[in-house]
């Protein structure tokens, strides 16, 4: 038999780059070294650590205030009642046998209100001339407090039937812009407080819906209107 002629070896010609210049002649490809695996290797196991593929949940700064499903009245210490909102707000209140000026807090989310009650020691303004004076000492109180306080607005109204004053307006607070209302309203010889903000976008909203029905619930006992003995030694 005739041996058939050898195929002659065809010598690949090296691929060019798209620029021109030569490339490899198996088309490009390199082989992962072990410094590559490493890397990969360390940032696999890093992922877990960063949170990634857990369940996506927002920090409670970023989620969006919601309604609550009811109100409840509560009684918040020194003859005060109002209406705090129940599910999915979170509430909370001082004990029965806790005498400091907080006494309750409702939030939720970046929105949130709280009451305090201060002794005074002595009864408070009485009269347009004297709450007008109340009022211009706390817008400057804020502003000292607060250099990024702005005011938007302020009254003198009443709650209960009691004389009140009332500020509106923005601030900086841990480190995020938020629009506040600001209440004082003053009985006997304390001064109860009631501050509550939220995000400018959602303010408007949680006011009518949450802010504004707990103000206009708030009720003093008859027997705690009045100058007691205790609040005349309290301090002014």
């Amino acid at each position: 038999m005739v041996p058939r002629p050898r195929k002659q070896k065809v010598l690949q010609r090296p691929r060019r780059s798209r620029d021109g210049r030569p490339g490899r002649a198996d088309g490009g490809r390199r082989r992962v070294g072990p410094e590559i695996l490493i890397v990969v290797a360390a940032v696999l196991l890093a992922l877990p650590a960063l949170g990634v593929g857990r369940d996506p949940t927002p920090p409670q700064s970023l989620q969006r205030p919601v309604p609550p499903e009811r109100f409840s009245r509560q009684n918040v210490g020194f003859g005060t009642l109002m209406r705090l909102p129940e599910e999915p707000w979170s509430v909370r209140t001082a004990g029965e046998s806790d005498t400091g000026p907080f006494r309750a807090s409702a939030s939720s989310g970046p929105a949130v209100l709280s009451v305090w009650v201060y002794p005074r020691g002595r009864r408070g303004p009485r009269g347009h001339d004297q709450l007008n004076l109340a009022r211009r000492r706390l817008t400057a109180a804020s502003r000292t407090r607060d250099a990024t306080f702005k005011t938007v607005a302020s009254a003198l109204t009443r709650y209960d039937r009691l004389p009140a004053i009332e500020l509106r307006g923005t601030e900086t607070i841990l480190g995020r812009p938020r629009t506040v209302r600001s209440v004082h309203v003053f009985v006997g010889g304390r001064e109860i407080v009631i501050d509550a903000y939220a995000p400018a976008e959602d303010f408007r909203r949680v006011d009518r819906t949450v802010f504004r029905p707990i103000l206009e619930s708030l009720r003093v006992a008859p027997d705690w209107r009045t100058l007691r003995e205790q609040d005349r030694a309290g301090s002014g």
